[in-house]
């Protein structure tokens, strides 16, 4: 009886995580026109597309680096358009494409990352939704490799407070998944020099080339307008650093 009952709860479990897996696996609708035309390289940025997404500028060789770690059940190229943004601007970016689509599977790949790239001086970490969670996980066992810590429409799990690292929210006013009630209730996990930009009109999705479909609501601005407001935030706060 009771190996009957231990392997049924077993079953269960693993059920539950490959149905979890499958799931997460299949991402959220996203642009892949603009995805796959971003990570085409020319004469501004070098693109490489294994085992990262890493977007390099041509002119010159950077010293700042940007990593970049996706929300849950998103493609990479979802954001592919936005970090080729920031190598044309000078930065060494990088998406880290996570298992299962799932950034809590790949807490620890910054590290892979900043050892294959041991020219970067400055490394700085940002995440959407899910991924900045992650993110911040990882910036909370290791500051010292960090410059900062960045949350797109995202906020921690646990208690950062002490956390020794400049750290920026930025968010959006019309966020219907990161609300911006969970933002500001997120204030008190956060060290009390953190930054928190709110975007109005903005949403969860255009962070990145979701899907319009994920767009159903009215009074946005644009995601061409959101995101250069994300970029242009982002680079204020990285280069006063």
């Amino acid at each position: 009886m009771i190996k009957k009952i231990l392997f049924a709860v077993v079953l269960v479990i693993v059920l539950v995580f490959g149905g979890s897996a499958a799931w997460m696996s299949v991402p959220f609708p996203f642009n892949k026109e603009a995805g796959a035309a971003a990570i085409q390289s020319d004469e501004m940025v070098q693109v490489s597309t294994t085992p990262w997404l890493v977007f390099a500028p041509k002119a010159i060789t950077p010293s700042r680096g940007l990593i970049f770690y996706p929300g849950g059940k998103t493609d990479p190229l979802t954001f592919a358009p936005v970090m080729r943004q920031f190598a044309e601007q000078g930065y060494l970016a990088v998406i880290v494409p996570m298992p299962f689509n799932t950034a809590f599977l790949g807490i620890n790949k910054a590290e892979e990352v900043m050892a294959a790239y041991p020219d970067i001086t400055h490394w700085n970490l940002a995440g959407h939704s899910l991924g900045g969670v992650a993110a911040a996980s990882f910036a909370d066992k290791h500051p010292q490799a960090l410059d900062s810590l960045i949350f797109w429409a995202s906020y921690p799990a646990g208690d950062l407070h002490s956390l020794n690292l400049p750290v920026l929210s930025v968010s959006g006013a019309m966020d219907q998944q990161s609300t911006p009630d969970k933002i500001t209730a997120s204030r008190t996990k956060l060290p009390e020099s953190t930054q928190f930009i709110q975007i109005p009109q903005a949403n969860h999705w255009q962070f990145g080339f979701y899907a319009d479909s994920q767009n159903a609501q009215s009074g946005l601005i644009s995601r061409q307008q959101q995101i250069a407001q994300v970029i242009s935030t982002t680079r204020q706060f990285i280069e006063t650093l």
